[in-house]
Parts: structure tokens; sequence; C-alpha cells
């Protein structure tokens, strides 16, 4: 008589948002964002950049670095 066989599992990674983004004046993977009630604060440690941007609405850190590295590429920060 033969065995029944098992299935395989199949394992679902989820994925996790970044806490540590890249620079875009200096290129190092080390802007923070801290979310303190209304205000975020966005840093670099490697060259000093940073931002203060108010929260407008439900947002994660990423839509925070996203707003922030929009306005330094249009030249509003830096």
């Amino acid at each position: 008589m033969g065995r029944r066989r098992k299935r395989k599992t199949i394992k679902i990674v989820k994925k996790k948002l970044p806490k540590y983004f890249v620079c875009p004046r200096c290129g190092a993977r080390s802007v923070v964002v801290v979310v303190e009630g209304e205000m975020a604060k966005v840093k670099c440690s490697q060259c000093g950049l940073s931002a203060n941007l108010q929260i407008v609405g439900p947002s994660h850190p990423v839509d925070i670095y996203c707003r922030f590295s929009d306005l330094f590429y249009a030249g509003k920060i830096g």
C-alpha cells in the first residue's frame, strides 16, 4: 500500500515598508522620517539635508518621503 503524499505549504512573504530611504542629494540610504503629531521631520544623516513637512490626511512615511523628494527636485528644499 502506498502512502498519501503531503501537500507542500506555500509561504507568502509579505513585503515590509522601508525605514531608511535614499537621499536625493547624496545618494546614501540614510534618510529617516520621524512623524510627530501633525508634523514630520525628514533628515539625511550623511549630508544633513532636512525638512519639516505638514502631514495632510492619513499618510505613511513612504508618502512623506515621496513628497520630500518631489520638493527637492522642484528646487524648494535644499
